[in-house]
């Protein structure tokens, strides 16, 4: 079973279509990880986030993942990652 996390990153605002691609794109760059319920809402990008097949998943391993990807590809400009 997937354990699935809320995460919510706040930014200087994105275009919604622009934004939902970043996160699918993030499913792919990290195979193990699933993504699940986008949604973008003004300068808010909020999913569900969890690692395929693990029910130990802690926030800080999203948020590791999340903050290198964010280094990597610069499309989003994260002003904060919530990951709960």
């Amino acid at each position: 079973m997937t354990k699935m996390l809320n995460v919510s990153i706040e930014t200087t605002g994105v275009d919604a279509n622009e934004a939902k691609e970043w996160v699918s794109e993030l499913a792919n760059i990290y195979a193990d990880m699933e993504v699940a319920n986008v949604n973008v809402s003004g300068s808010k990008i909020s999913f569900k986030a969890g690692f395929s097949g693990m029910d130990d998943t802690e926030p800080d391993d999203i948020k590791m993942k999340l903050e290198e990807y964010i280094t990597m590809n610069e499309a989003i400009s994260a002003k904060s990652i919530n990951v709960n």
